[in-house]
């Protein structure tokens, strides 16, 4: 009897090591699969969004040089002189049509498509206006457009809200899918700590090895939500933050100064001509370019300074408590200085330069993304100067 005893308790403590033992491996692998594919989930949507973001930001750019080769030309005197512009007026029609093509070569969902309709059906209905005002440009009777320029730009204006509502929804779109992200990584936490509760349970034995294990696993859980966040508030290319984490930041360096007595420099960085590279060299060498650009800017800042990445080639600057502009103007002239300096691409170099905007928070009633978009009129002024320079609004 005892022989049979022992041979069953054998065998039922063969089945129960077998049953924790495999219960474990299962665990094990089906959290691992869980988290290989939120993260395959997440960075399939992430980069489909920053697609879309680029090429949406790219038709807003294009929008807005439009509107400012149209002004201009109407400042010429001479059809002759007018149609020196119409080359590049066409072009930025082109790089517009380039990047629509991409954004509808990614997946985009309803609320997408709505705005590209929308869009799209707006501009068509613009055509023939602004046919016959690129005709009235090369008439030499006419003298007078400011009717016309204003119909042409008020157009202008209402392609370049569409596309600013894309952005916005390309923004939204980015904080939802980390927050969803963040909530299947805590039920994934939470089924798993559930499995290893049962497993522990199950035997004395694995107690100490299923502890150890949860640990390892938790620690990884832990690690990669911290590369979520940090995926969802960076940059993917230079490492600096992206526009939503600047957004969250500067507020709240914009509340601090505003309780301290303190001013803030925001500084708007937009490299010049910087299309070019990528035309010339390719994407990966304009990529190094970026990269070298904010390693340059990083080394002539403080520690409490902030820089990140707007997106393209826009770039922005929060220096946090500063006694006046001259702090900060003294800063971007080094900013200017080491972004006229030689940039290494392959065996050769090629040259760079930045339009920058300051705008300077003197305890006005305004919020992050009204203190951004005044920097970023201030850099389009310095734009218009001649490039190469800042302006202070």
């Amino acid at each position: 009897m005892e022989q049979q005893g022992s041979g069953f308790r054998f065998f039922f403590y063969l089945i129960g090591f077998s049953a924790i033992f495999l219960a474990f491996i299962y665990t094990s692998v089906f959290s691992y699969q869980q988290y290989a594919n939120l993260r395959a989930d997440l960075t399939t949507a992430s980069n489909n969004n920053d697609i879309q973001l680029r090429a949406a930001m790219a038709m807003r750019a294009a929008v807005r040089e439009r509107a400012i080769l149209l002004w201009q030309m109407t400042l010429l005197e001479t059809p002759e002189d007018r149609k020196q512009l119409f080359n590049t007026f066409y072009s930025q029609g082109s790089e517009y049509h380039k990047s629509r093509l991409t954004l509808l070569n990614t997946e985009l969902d309803h609320p997408e498509q709505s705005i590209l309709a929308k869009l799209d059906k707006q501009a068509a209905n613009r055509t023939p206006e602004l046919r016959t005002f690129s005709e009235l440009l090369t008439d030499n009777r006419v003298q007078n457009f400011r009717l016309e320029l204003s119909k042409v730009l008020k157009d202008k204006t209402t392609i370049a809200g569409f596309l600013d509502q894309f952005i916005t929804l390309q923004q939204v779109q980015n904080e939802d899918i980390w927050q969803d992200s963040a909530h299947k990584m805590e039920g994934l936490l939470s089924e798993l700590i559930t499995r290893m509760v049962l497993i522990i349970s199950g035997g004395f034995l694995f107690a100490v090895y299923v502890m150890v294990t949860a640990s390892k696993q938790n620690k990884m859980i832990r690690i990669a939500n911290q590369e979520l966040r940090h995926l969802a508030c960076h940059d993917n290319l230079t490492g600096l933050p992206n526009r939503r984490f600047l957004l969250h930041q500067l507020d709240i360096v914009l509340a601090a100064a505003k309780r301290k007595q303190h001013k803030v420099a925001i500084i708007f960085i937009d490299l010049d001509d910087f299309k070019p590279i990528n035309d010339t060299y390719g994407h990966d060498a304009g990529d190094l370019c970026l990269q070298d650009v904010s390693n340059r800017i990083s080394k002539v800042i403080r520690g409490s300074d902030m820089l990140g990445r707007l997106g393209g080639d826009e770039f922005l600057l929060i220096l946090s408590e500063i006694e006046s502009s001259t702090q900060a103007i003294a800063v971007i002239q080094k900013i200017l200085g080491i972004i006229s300096e030689d940039f290494p691409i392959g065996e050769s170099t090629t040259n760079l330069s930045a339009s920058i905007g300051l705008y300077i928070y003197s305890l006005e009633d305004i919020n992050a993304e009204e203190a951004i978009t005044l920097a970023d009129k201030a850099m389009y002024q310095a734009k218009k100067m001649g490039k190469n320079q800042f302006y202070i609004i």
